[in-house]
């Protein structure tokens, strides 16, 4: 699988934090995956199609229609529930979702963010366990913005070419990815398509407080040189994996997994998500850790129905 083959459903993302009054601008958290999910059906034993027109469900199906959801890792959006939030050095009273500002990026035809074509999200849903997040594409808003002088009007035609960059990738793959049956059995093998951070970014660990004690002074510079304007800094990445254990353990048989996956589908087939990236396995460090599908397919499917 080569990564033009999935860049349709994948995307880069990015997480700031920007608590108004408080910050001149938002700060970058976290740089990860999203991809589209097809919501127009549900599979498994409890199937039951998602947008649904019956009555009985309560589902809008055009308004569905209308609405790009997405999956992700949770973590992109909330680090500090993953890590030692003093750590991290973000205040307690700034640790809300409502601080958090999430970005896609549309990427070139050789697979690299452009940071002038972003999509903002919404985050609509978190996992009460697992690391997934479902998010939703906003759509722009242009009047309100350039009359209230909050957005000039290039950038704003620059959010709508990104919008509808996106619903024209969304269309070419029939909404998105679809979600497996089943969750993907050991021995088999897999795809991770996502997007990993250019260079250093991608190589070390920016989600670890103490990486810059740790590396040299050149690894220090360039580091910090890349950080002072991290949009557009990633591109997309493939793995061939194994499925080493069914409840979320893989290895890489052909290329690497790197920082900025986190969210990547694991890919059954070009079309089925079978589980959710989420970075290195806490019981394995040689192996990837991912979300198995089928223990939060119904969680997508809640978070939708009532959106």
């Amino acid at each position: 699988m080569t990564t033009a083959s999935v860049s349709q459903s994948c995307f880069p993302i990015m997480s700031f934090l920007h608590v108004p009054g408080k910050m001149s601008q938002p700060l970058w958290l976290m740089m990860g995956t999203a991809f589209l999910v097809n919501v127009s059906r549900r599979t498994g034993a409890a199937a039951c199609p998602f947008g649904s027109a019956d009555a009985s469900d309560g589902v809008d199906s055009s308004a569905h229609k209308r609405r790009r959801f997405l999956l992700t890792a949770k973590h992109t959006f909330v680090p500090w529930q993953f890590t030692d939030p003093q750590r991290l050095k973000v205040p307690e009273e700034y640790r809300r979702t409502r601080f958090v500002i999430g970005r896609l990026y549309i990427p070139d035809s050789e697979g690299k963010a452009v940071a002038s074509l972003s999509v903002d999200l919404k985050l609509v849903a978190m996992h009460p366990t697992a690391d997934v997040a479902v998010l939703v594409a906003k759509v722009p808003t242009s009047v309100a913005s350039v009359a209230a002088g909050t957005a000039s009007r290039s950038a704003v035609s620059e959010r709508f070419d990104a919008h509808a960059e996106l619903e024209r990738r969304a269309n070419a793959v029939g909404g998105g990815l679809t979600l497996a049956p089943e969750d993907p059995q050991k021995g088999s093998v897999c795809s991770i398509a996502g997007y990993r951070g250019t260079g250093l970014l991608g190589k070390l660990d920016t989600f670890d407080p103490d990486l810059l004690d740790r590396l040299s002074e050149t690894e220090r510079g360039q580091l910090l040189s890349s950080l002072r304007c991290v949009e557009g800094q990633q591109e997309a990445a493939v793995a061939r994996v194994k499925i080493f254990h069914s409840k979320g353990m893989c290895r890489a048989e052909e290329g690497s997994c790197f920082h900025g996956m986190s969210g990547a589908p694991v890919l059954t087939d070009e079309k089925t998500c079978g589980g959710v990236l989420y970075g290195k396995h806490p019981d394995d460090a040689n192996s990837v850790g991912y979300v198995p599908v089928r223990s939060f397919d119904g969680f997508v499917w809640d978070s939708v129905i009532g959106k």
